[in-house]
């Protein structure tokens, strides 16, 4: 696993470094970590990080603009901002940052931070799909799939770097599904709850800059959904 640890001081890159791969000495997970003082060094590197650390307040770039500009490069990385600027809690979750810790980093907030992320990632559930191209059979996690669409008695599943056929309807795709994360917006489409950028009474935006028709009946369960999936993720970030 690749970690990324952005932070202008030592004393607390080395101190993220120490209690992260604590942690995972009692998993099978073998981790390697890169070291960045700037975010425009962050953000220069091309090596593709399963988690990112980072800290806002930086010489530079700070940490928000600096997640703000791999977002906007379509980077969906973990994030968890580590800071003392407890201020920009609310801040960082425009930019989907995964959690926020404060310095010093409590060993407690950052074993349930790093659970959650294997819960989501490494164990994240999976289905089993033909990649549209080469039709090799393979699975997919869960959060990987950004939406799913009706396609006659298949199922298109679109991830953000390849598309899939479930070879199953819709309503079967969606009763395999085992996150909660999912919604049904329209006859012929579910989408990621996570992967919402906007929405408005006929349409959903996603950041992957698509847009998903949904149906005049679903507007309001969905909008209740939604409202209340936003709002445990910002609980649980605090």
């Amino acid at each position: 696993m690749k970690i990324a640890v952005c932070d202008d001081e030592k004393i607390y890159r080395d101190d993220i470094i120490k209690k992260t791969d604590n942690y995972f000495k009692g998993t099978d997970i073998d981790a390697v970590y890169f070291e960045f003082c700037d975010g425009n060094d962050l953000m220069n590197s091309n090596i593709e990080f399963d988690l990112i650390f980072v800290d806002h307040k930086m010489k530079n770039v700070n940490g928000l603009d600096t997640i703000s500009r791999l977002r906007e490069r379509g980077n969906d990385t973990h994030v968890i901002f580590v800071s003392s600027y407890t201020d920009i809690v609310f801040d960082t979750m425009i930019v989907k940052a995964f959690r926020f810790l404060v310095k010093p980093l409590n060993e407690d907030k950052l074993k349930e931070a790093l659970d959650s992320f294997l819960r989501e990632t490494v164990k994240s559930p999976s289905v089993i799909v033909q990649d549209e191209d080469t039709l090799a059979v393979c699975s997919v996690k869960e959060n990987s799939i950004i939406y799913a669409q009706a396609e006659n008695v298949y199922t298109k599943l679109f991830t953000k770097s390849n598309t899939y056929v479930y070879r199953n309807t819709l309503s079967k795709f969606e009763e395999e599904l085992k996150s909660s994360f999912f919604f049904r917006v329209h006859r012929s489409y579910i989408v990621n709850l996570d992967y919402i950028e906007s929405f408005s009474k006929t349409d959903i935006l996603l950041s992957t800059k698509e847009k998903v028709p949904i149906s005049k009946k679903k507007y309001k369960p969905f909008r209740e959904n939604y409202f209340d999936f936003v709002k445990k993720e910002s609980i649980s970030k605090l």
